[in-house]
């Protein structure tokens, strides 16, 4: 059975190790699982809507701030980085 949740960009988080048997999720790990995201993704959030810009050239500076490079289309803003997953490691390097 395919229990992933599809976040944005390519994230995702797989609840598949987490099931009994073939049909059941274990309603206890679910529970930790989907409160520790909860308690994550404003965060996430924060700093996604915070490097989001209307240029390529301004989202491109805010990379060489985050250690990275590029710019990325997101809808019809840029955000900093090569690509969504070198953003997420570069903001949780910058905290």
């Amino acid at each position: 059975m395919d229990l992933t949740l599809h976040l944005w960009g390519d994230s995702k988080v797989d609840f598949s190790p987490f099931c009994h048997h073939r049909n059941s999720v274990n309603p206890i790990a679910l529970a930790l699982l989907l409160s520790a995201g909860v308690a994550v993704a404003p965060s996430a959030a924060r700093a996604q809507a915070n490097d989001m810009f209307p240029s390529k050239a301004t989202a491109e500076k805010r990379a060489k701030e985050l250690k990275c490079s590029g710019a990325f289309a997101m809808g019809k803003e840029w955000m900093p980085c090569q690509n969504f997953d070198v953003y997420q490691k570069a903001v949780s390097k910058e905290k």
